[in-house]
């Protein structure tokens, strides 16, 4: 049921990116004058389906699997051992080393209990990939859109950080006490570099879209879009946030970022009660929110935007 419940997720957000493609890109092709030929689309819609399609591929890999038992799996392990796939000899830093038939035995074991004791601990891996991979696509994309503004960016965050720099060097050249001067160091250390981070890319985007009667509630998606980030950060440290906790609440749904332990939302009732931790759909649907976010920016900001910044052609031969 839980799969189901997934797979049924994942294509709908894939339906929902289609929609918008096709609202977006697909007149705009046929006004241009493009051949009726198949023509490759690459956006952030096309970006975010072919994330969903590795999902799709590995719950729908399941149920095929599950529908059959997974009688298969013995007779492809037999072919992998006898044709030579896997076997006996592995490397240990360059050198071979022979594996007793205990140790083989026990390695065919374990992934036999990987397909029936411990599923659902590869389908947390797979959801924070999906997390991963949908966060990575928005961040690519807004990236995109904000090089549209560089001069304006680079006037709002670069060139004010070296104004404040200024003033801290003038205010700890008048010090006149170790004291103050040290105080001003460190105000002084703690103005960013030129660099430009993410954030500031995606707040100065949606700024600039809030100034043209943005339609979604802006403070609302800054929340999601800083929790999602912060969610997905979590792949440094093996999926374990190791910042401040964080709470989100997203349609009736709390997702939480608590310091030192995996991000967790109420698909249980308490974090140590681990019976009702098998349907993802809250934290998927969370995800797709970035969708509608990005397809309202865009709307809004579509005359200030080339076409580089949203979509890329390439005609298939």
């Amino acid at each position: 049921m839980g799969n189901k419940h997934r797979i049924g997720a994942f294509l709908s957000l894939k339906d929902v990116c289609s929609y918008y493609e096709s609202k977006h890109f697909l007149s705009d092709l046929e006004e241009s004058g493009y051949p009726k030929t198949p023509v490759t689309i690459s956006s952030f819609f096309g970006h975010v389906k072919t994330v969903c399609e590795q999902l799709l591929m590995f719950f729908i890999c399941s149920e095929i699997s599950n529908s059959v038992q997974a009688r298969p799996l013995a007779a492809l392990l037999t072919q992998i051992l006898n044709e030579g796939h896997y076997g006996k000899e592995i490397l240990i830093q360059g050198e071979s080393y022979v594996l007793s038939r205990d140790s083989l035995s026990d390695s065919l074991d374990c992934l036999n209990d990987l397909f029936v004791n411990r599923y659902d601990q590869t389908v947390g891996s797979h959801i924070l990939d999906f997390l991963v991979s949908i966060f990575s696509a928005f961040e690519y994309w807004i990236t995109k859109i904000s090089e549209n503004y560089g001069d304006e960016m680079t006037e709002r965050y670069t060139l004010s950080r070296l104004r404040k720099c200024r003033k801290h060097l003038d205010d700890y050249e008048k010090s006149s006490s170790e004291e103050e001067k040290n105080k001003h160091l460190s105000r002084l250390r703690s103005v960013p570099g030129n660099f430009i981070s993410f954030p500031d890319k995606f707040d100065f985007v949606i700024n600039k879209a809030s100034e043209k009667n943005y339609p979604r509630d802006l403070k609302i998606d800054k929340n999601i879009v800083d929790f999602i980030r912060a969610a997905r950060n979590t792949v440094h440290n093996g999926g374990v946030h190791k910042g401040n906790d964080i709470e989100l609440i997203h349609k009736e749904v709390i997702h939480k970022l608590i310091k030192n332990k995996p991000m967790f939302h109420n698909d249980y009732n308490d974090y140590n009660d681990y019976n009702d931790y098998n349907d993802y759909n809250d934290l998927i649907d969370l995800c797709a929110s970035l969708v509608d976010i990005y397809e309202s920016i865009i709307t809004v900001l579509k005359n200030d935007l080339d076409k580089e910044s949203l979509r890329d052609l390439s005609m298939e031969v």
